[in-house]
């Protein structure tokens, strides 16, 4: 579980015993929801790079960060964050990255950060989203289309199973996401999203001890530590 005496730090204990990493994702999840009042909020950031960098973990099981925390537009920063995206079909492989909707978001201040633990991948991402951009930013679903997704790794084309759910316990609203290997294996991804008062988040887990479990746990201590630092 996590350590709640670490403010700074997230603690996350696995089955098997290992470490994990965050690794940022910052694609998109469709939505229809987008207007030009969200996008107009997103624009009137409540709070300034400087301030959304220090409300970000600073430690992972004991590992710092993989690099200093990046701040600025949130479209450069997801996209710096998030890598290459590929993949077919092309809109669900930018759909199943973090689960928040770039359009919303767009013109936005945000900051995120990158571990490497283990064999393991770990990030996190904050935005400003005052007002209606938050909201938009959770309110797309993962199309149905897109439960089942290719992408070539190695050389190879593989298989990808995707879900996606509510959660309650973190921020007033958070989902989270699971993306897998069809045929199984140790590839795996799993992306919690939350909205806050005036900002989002969103926190990833990838590698051989990516699970909900590890996510959530990750989660809550993120928001619980964002809430501190940006009220």
């Amino acid at each position: 579980m996590l350590d709640g005496r670490r403010r700074h730090t997230a603690i996350l204990l696995l089955a098997p015993a290992a470490v994990v990493g965050v690794s940022l994702a910052g694609c998109t999840s469709s939505s229809s929801h987008s207007t030009s009042a969200s996008l107009s909020a997103a624009k009137g950031d409540s709070f300034s790079a400087a301030k959304l960098r220090a409300a970000l973990l600073t430690r992972v099981n004991g590992v710092g960060a993989a690099s200093a925390a990046a701040s600025g537009d949130y479209t450069a920063i997801a996209a710096k964050a998030g890598g290459s995206v590929d993949g077919t079909p092309k809109a669900c492989a930018e759909a199943v990255q973090t689960g928040l909707d770039s359009a919303a978001l767009a013109g936005a201040t945000a900051a995120a950060v990158t571990f490497k633990v283990g064999g393991n991948d770990v990030s996190e991402l904050v935005a400003a989203a005052p007002g209606a951009a938050a909201t938009s930013a959770l309110a797309g679903r993962l199309p149905a289309a897109c439960a089942h997704y290719k992408k070539t790794v190695d050389g190879k084309s593989v298989s990808y199973s995707v879900t996606e759910s509510s959660l309650t316990g973190i921020g007033k609203q958070a989902k989270v996401m699971s993306v897998g290997p069809a045929a199984g294996g140790s590839d795996d991804l799993w992306s919690l999203v939350y909205r806050g008062a005036g900002f989002v988040g969103a926190v990833t887990v990838a590698g051989p001890n990516a699970s909900q479990t590890a996510v959530r746990e990750l989660g809550q201590q993120a928001y619980a530590y964002a809430v501190k630092s940006l009220s």
